[in-house]
């Protein structure tokens, strides 16, 4: 206790040793005092809310139910599986398991997880990259109306990453998401469209419009199969 309010001093000619009265070690073990008091009243009239731990617990159970489902071949529980460790929502980060099941994903046909496996493969995230293979991938959802993956598979073709340079592709596939709002899309057509001769640009658009027919026939066709009445017995 002297130690707390007392400061030892000692004697330059005799050496002796002896206390002096401090008063700011008075104030500051006051001050301690009441902190630590002011705390546990806080604590006592503010308890911590019992739902922190159960939201822990339910996150948990969520996440074990997700990973069960994709383990079973659900292919939106392996796409939602790969985002939650590409993005590290409730796990630690993991490029390496996030590829893993967006590949699985996409092999199923999942359009989204068509793209990110194939974005996967351009970047050498997570995985060997593989030029070549993110091109198939990439142009996937690119062919089913993926805005994203038309303007990345127009830079392929632009650049000649997986495939050779072809710049009349370069401005079909910029043109297609450049329709859909794609900002990026339209300035990489303008860039493009002057190193094209008008038949090449004629040839890019009559194109375009081919493949946009497509994805809108194709979207016609799945909706109407969803929407149809059973078959009489």
């Amino acid at each position: 206790m002297q130690r707390l309010i007392y400061t030892p001093l000692r004697c330059r000619e005799c050496r002796a040793r002896f206390w002096i009265y401090s008063p700011f070690k008075i104030v500051f073990l006051v001050l301690v005092l009441l902190g630590i008091t002011l705390w546990l009243v806080r604590v006592r009239l503010n308890p911590a809310p019992a739902s922190d731990a159960s939201n822990l617990t339910v996150a948990d159970r969520q996440f074990s139910r997700l990973s069960a489902q994709a383990l079973k071949g659900d292919a939106d529980a392996q796409l939602r599986l790969g985002k939650m460790y590409a993005n590290g929502e409730g796990v630690i980060v993991d490029v390496t398991k996030a590829a893993k099941w967006f590949e699985k994903a996409a092999h199923q046909g999942n359009s989204e997880a068509q793209f990110l496996y194939g974005t996967a493969l351009l970047d050498g995230r997570g995985l060997v990259q593989d030029y070549q293979a993110a091109l198939k991938w990439i142009e996937m959802p690119a062919s089913r109306g993926n805005p994203e993956a038309q303007y990345r598979l127009g830079q392929m073709y632009r650049f000649g990453i997986g495939t050779p340079v072809d710049k009349v592709k370069a401005y079909m596939w910029f043109n297609l998401a450049a329709a859909q709002g794609k900002d990026d899309a339209v300035r990489a057509r303008e860039s493009v469209v002057g190193q094209l001769k008008p038949e090449q640009i004629a040839q890019a658009q009559t194109d375009a419009r081919h493949i946009s027919e497509q994805m809108h026939h194709k979207a016609g066709a799945g909706k109407r199969a969803t929407t149809s009445p059973p078959a009489s017995p």
